[in-house]
């Protein structure tokens, strides 16, 4: 079976006792996958798309659970390269990741810890509000009230870059991550991560529960970005 049954439970990563030098080097490991593996370039093709040339003021963006803030740093680079002027905000539950990544990056970045399930920002305070790898942590009914939630902040819409569950990026994490991963720590999240996973179709049901006009779509390699244009519910 290709796609086996969603298997939610904890990551290592999300514990708040675990020891400050295995979470930095499990962020790092994160970093490298975002890298090699284009979580901010599927984020910024999205949005690229959806922006008025030249855009008339710069671009807000959030960013929900933003871990170390790599994917914001990178994601702020990128858009810069393409003359698109950006600010990214930062949120992650543990302040002590976004701490920590400022420590790994060398740059201070606009940040602040906060509950994805009830942002401190008044309604269409942000253009956009993005995540990444973030959905699969919580049970469909949590992540109607994240897209929910992520629309009330947003004057544009959200794209939330996500994991599709299916064998063979178990497999491949399974191998590499023995390879290259610095932390064993990153190695057992990223196999959890996939397990509990969900599948585009999973992810269509959950969209439109949360919010009319809401999209699935399938991203290279097992991923898929959920993407709502214009603010509110719905």
């Amino acid at each position: 079976m290709l796609t086996p049954q969603r298997q939610p439970g904890p990551e290592r990563l999300d514990d708040p006792n675990l020891p400050s030098e295995e979470m930095a080097r499990s962020l790092e490991d994160i970093a490298l996958v975002n890298r090699s593996w284009g979580g901010s370039q599927a984020v910024a093709r999205h949005l690229l798309e959806r922006l008025p040339r030249p855009p008339a003021s710069p671009l807000s963006i959030l960013d929900v659970g933003a871990g170390s803030g790599d994917v914001s740093r990178r994601l702020a680079r990128q858009l810069g390269r393409c003359g698109v002027e950006t600010r990214v905000v930062a949120t992650d539950l543990q302040w002590r990741h976004l701490a920590a990544g400022r420590r790994i990056f060398g740059t201070r970045l606009p940040s602040a810890a906060a509950d994805a399930f009830c942002l401190p920002f008044a309604p269409c305070s942000f253009d956009f509000t993005i995540s990444t790898l973030l959905l699969h942590h919580f049970e469909p009914e949590q992540n109607v009230c994240l897209m929910r939630e992520a629309a009330r902040v947003s004057r544009e819409g959200f794209a939330l870059l996500d994991l599709r569950r299916h064998v063979f990026p178990l497999v491949f994490v399974r191998l590499a991550g023995r390879l290259f991963f610095r932390s064993r720590v990153s190695l057992e999240d990223g196999i959890a991560s996939v397990r509990q996973a969900y599948t585009p179709a999973e992810a269509r049901k959950i969209a439109e529960a949360a919010a009319a006009g809401t999209r699935v779509e399938k991203v290279f390699p097992f991923r898929m970005l959920i993407s709502r244009n214009g603010a509110g519910a719905g």
